[in-house]
């Protein structure tokens, strides 16, 4: 896979003291998102911290995913990667989408970037609630997203918690369509899906994009549902505003949501760790330049809220800037 060398790059204030004499350099390969996408600059915007205050670091930046990404630190293969909350509970627990627990990781920091689960379906579809599909045995035909991919993930696990599954929705004679978000939309556009299913953080364009051309509904979780899916997966209950999408949402609706963190592998030293922690907490207005999604994040929280351990390592700095009592 190709490899992004971030020693070229430039253009962020240095951070901390110069690397004392002797010490191994750091050597770190980091594995993001897709190429472009939020976690890749964010995390590309950390890496050229250390760079920048390490001259003789070697790090590299790749692409990854929610996924593949818990298995690479696992493997050895990376040792820093950016991780959905709700991933990271289901590689503690060994349950889907992995087989078995992974190990060797450890978290570095919370970044609590909000991503949140929309339901959506065509106002004309006559669909008012989770409730009804279940009672009714509509035959939906619905877009949860890739076959593997967070959003399906959260959106099954959720329909779990009505007592509905994939299987049920196909022999009530519906249909799930595992296209792209784009192809998705267009068919609901074109009345050729009823409901539209995405994770992620504010208005999706290709959202914004149907919302302007065919009548939509939000549909709510409910709150048992969301508490059993925080009990099961640490997905938390968050809320749409009725504002977004020009309005069309109508009322302030619950949902779920995950947050992003970073995680490390248990076995990175404590001293690159406490960097990783130190270059994360006072370059974050760096960070949030390049990438302001990751304006969430604040050293107060970035130890808690997560499923794996704490590396001891950023615990110390945490725990000697007081951020952690």
């Amino acid at each position: 896979m190709k490899k992004l060398s971030l020693t070229l790059l430039l253009g962020l204030a240095l951070i901390g003291a110069p690397q004392q004499a002797g010490a191994e350099p750091i050597r770190l390969t980091a594995a993001a998102g897709p190429v472009a996408g939020t976690s890749y600059v964010g995390l590309g915007a950390l890496c050229k911290l250390i760079t920048n205050a390490h001259p003789d670091a070697n790090v590299n930046l790749i692409p990854g995913s929610d996924v593949s990404n818990p298995m690479r630190i696992q493997n050895r293969e990376v040792d820093i990667a950016c991780e959905t909350v709700c991933i990271s509970k289901s590689a503690v627990d060994g349950t889907e989408p992995f087989r078995k627990p992974v190990g060797n990781i450890l978290s570095l920091a919370n970044l609590r970037t909000e991503a949140l689960l929309n339901i959506v379906v065509r106002a004309d579809s006559g669909i008012t609630s989770i409730e009804q599909i279940r009672e009714r045995k509509i035959p939906l035909r619905v877009g949860p997203g890739p076959r593997g991919s967070v959003t399906q993930l959260a959106f099954e696990w959720v329909l779990n918690e009505y007592g509905i599954t994939f299987d049920d929705i196909k022999d009530w004679g519906g249909k799930i369509y595992n296209n792209n978000f784009n192809d998705v939309s267009d068919m609901a556009k074109d009345g050729q899906v009823d409901m539209v299913v995405w994770l992620g953080p504010g208005e999706a364009w290709f959202l914004t994009e149907l919302s302007a051309n065919v009548p939509l509904r939000w549909l709510p979780v409910s709150e048992a549902a969301a508490e059993a899916v925080n009990r099961k997966h640490m997905l938390y209950t968050g809320e749409f505003p009725a504002a977004m999408f020009k309005g069309m949402m109508g009322r302030n609706t619950r949902t779920v949501g995950t947050w992003m963190s970073l995680i490390v592998r248990e076995d990175m030293s404590d001293d690159t760790a406490y960097e990783l922690a130190r270059a994360l907490c006072e370059g974050r207005e760096d960070v949030i330049t390049a990438c302001p999604q990751w304006a969430t994040f604040t050293p107060e929280t970035a130890w808690n809220g997560m499923p794996h351990p704490l590396h001891p390592g950023a615990e110390r700095y945490y725990r000697e800037k007081g951020y952690m009592k």
